[in-house]
């Protein structure tokens, strides 16, 4: 197993936030965060980068503890993709995507073709080698997340940290980011993306670690552990998970709140 996270307990000082959460990912997963605001997905993520420490329990990548890492090792292996990023300086997109070889730069190393190439060939993974000599500060959102993936996918590393990735796309985006991640995963990467929307798991992920209060409600694939009954557990609302299929015959799965005025 890629990644592990085992009864990890955990918080910033003044108690633990997580307490006992137990779950991993493998190649080619997509292991959804779900849970509502305040339930520990941000301080999980904190605690697998390495910036914030475990205080039971055992992060491991390919069963060596994350604390064995140095930062370098670490980021060679995890690189992480926030939910939105506004750089100072306008950057181009490949000198932006370049960035992501920093862990393999030596301390006054500069990037050479090598690099570039690698550039060239994640952006075009997510379809976006147009972009290469764009502006990064001119960029619409949706770009800008495809951008950033382009960069992680430069990083080399295994394992794919994103931060709520769809919150402030329009639809079209969105769908396009989805396919995006689908992708990856179809290419062997390990995806670990938060996310407030219960239809995720169902259309990316083939894994689901659903949280309160820093607990596991449950974890498993999103049929075993997305319910009408967990949901309502977790949101205190009462929803329904209802299946259909779109004019392909695609099996879709939606989350509605339940109008019970």
């Amino acid at each position: 197993m890629l990644l592990t996270i085992e009864n990890v307990f955990g918080g910033y000082g003044n108690g633990d936030v997580l307490k006992g959460i137990s779950c991993n990912a493998d190649y080619g997963d997509v292991l959804c965060l779900l849970g509502p605001n305040g339930c520990g997905k941000t301080t999980l993520f904190r605690m697998m980068l390495g910036t914030l420490p475990v205080t039971d329990g055992k992060i491991a990548i390919d069963g060596k503890n994350i604390h064995d890492f140095t930062t370098k090792a670490l980021a060679n292996m995890i690189a992480y993709i926030p939910q939105y990023h506004s750089p100072v300086f306008a950057y181009t997109v490949l000198d932006v995507v370049i960035m992501g070889r920093a862990s393999h730069f030596s301390a006054f190393e500069t990037p050479k073709e090598p690099d570039r190439e690698a550039a060239f060939s994640a952006l075009e993974k997510v379809n976006a080698l147009h972009l290469a000599n764009k502006k990064y500060t001119s960029l619409s959102g949706g770009q800008r997340q495809l951008v950033l993936i382009a960069r992680a996918i430069c990083q080399s590393a295994k394992i794919f940290i994103m931060d709520e990735p769809a919150a402030n796309l329009d639809y079209a985006n969105h769908q396009l980011l989805m396919n995006v991640i689908s992708g990856l995963a179809r290419q062997g990467y390990c995806i670990i993306m938060s996310t407030h929307s219960p239809e995720h798991p169902f259309s990316v992920g083939t894994k689901v670690l659903l949280m309160k209060t820093g607990k596991v409600v449950g974890f498993g694939t999103p049929k075993e552990v997305i319910t009408s009954e967990t949901l309502q557990s977790v949101y205190d609302i009462e929803m329904d998970v209802i299946t259909a299929h779109d004019r392909y015959g695609c099996e879709r799965t939606i989350c509605l709140p339940v109008n019970n005025s």
